[in-house]
């Protein structure tokens, strides 16, 4: 199957409103069970633990803004978005402002684009 950069786009977009919307089935679908993920502070977390953290509140996000073009690259069945997000967020209840840079890895798999991997960086 041919894959284009537009479906990546779209799946960066569902993403975002999921997370803003603190959709925890639209996250479900949209992050792979065998996610490796590395917070901002440098701990490896998976699904389970990605998940949880929406549906207990511990994390909220209340806004990501994308404030420069995301960088993909489409290999196949897989594909790598790096961008600069200016986010809002809701942490064990203190808010935090930040921009941050995310790189998340995708996989097209059971007919629908996952993410795999990825990782988290405050950069101011």
């Amino acid at each position: 199957m041919n894959h284009s950069l537009e479906e990546i786009v779209h799946a960066e977009k569902q993403f975002q409103q999921a997370m803003v919307n603190n959709d925890v089935q639209a996250l479900a679908r949209l992050i792979h069970d065998d996610l490796v993920f590395i917070d901002v502070e440098g701990n490896v977390q998976g699904k389970r633990d990605d998940i949880e953290s929406h549906a207990s509140g511990a994390v909220v996000q209340t806004a990501v803004e994308f404030v420069e073009e995301p960088v993909m690259q489409l290999y196949g069945e897989s594909a790598i978005v790096a961008v600069k997000a200016h986010v809002k967020v809701r942490l064990q209840g203190k808010p935090l402002e930040a921009f941050c840079r995310y790189l998340r890895v995708w996989l097209f798999q059971d007919e629908r684009w996952q993410i795999i991997s990825g990782t988290v960086r405050i950069i101011s």
